[in-house]
C-alpha cells in the first residue's frame, strides 16, 4: 500500500468530516502528516451604498473555530499518537478552491474528504464542493460517504 507523508482533511465539524478524518487517521503512517483544513464563511451584511460589512460576530466565531479546532487536536493526540497532526483555519475563501491552494502550496499527496451525497436540486442549488475539488486537485482525492 502505498504511504502518504502529507494527507489533507477539509473539516466542517459535521458527521462526514468526521468519518473522513477517521478514515485519513487509518492511512496515515507513523511519518504522515494529517492537515485538518477548516474554512470559516463568515457572514456579512450589503449596506445599500454597496459595501460589504462583517458583523460584529466574525470576531467571536473565528476566536470559537480555534477554541475548537485546539479540542479535536488534543482528542486527536490522545487518540492517534503515532499520528502528526496540525490545523489551518482559513476564513473567506471559496471552499473548494480553498482547499485546492492549500494543497498545492503545501504538496500534499491525498486529500480526504467527506461528501454529503446530494442530489438533484439541492445539488443544483447547494454545488459539490467534493466534485469542485475532484475536477481541480493535483493530487488523489478520496471523498468518503457516510
Amino acid at each position: 500500500m502505498k504511504v502518504f507523508n502529507k494527507i489533507l482533511v477539509p473539516y466542517d465539524f459535521s458527521e462526514y468530516a468526521e468519518e473522513a478524518l477517521s478514515f485519513a487517521t487509518l492511512l496515515a503512517g507513523n511519518h504522515t502528516l494529517v492537515t485538518i483544513l477548516n474554512i470559516l464563511e463568515l457572514p456579512y451584511v450589503h449596506d445599500p451604498s454597496g459595501m460589504i460589512y462583517y458583523e460584529n460576530k466574525a470576531e467571536e466565531l473565528e476566536r470559537n473555530s480555534n477554541n475548537a479546532l485546539d479540542k479535536l487536536m488534543v482528542d486527536l493526540k490522545e487518540w492517534y499518537p503515532t499520528v502528526t497532526f496540525e490545523t489551518v483555519l482559513l476564513t473567506n475563501l471559496d471552499p473548494a478552491e480553498a482547499i485546492c491552494k492549500t494543497q498545492k502550496e503545501n504538496k500534499h499527496d491525498l486529500i480526504v474528504m467527506g461528501s454529503h451525497g446530494r442530489k438533484g436540486l439541492d445539488r443544483l442549488l447547494m454545488g459539490s464542493v467534493a466534485e469542485s475539488v475532484m475536477r481541480s486537485s493535483h493530487c488523489p482525492v478520496l471523498i468518503i460517504k457516510k
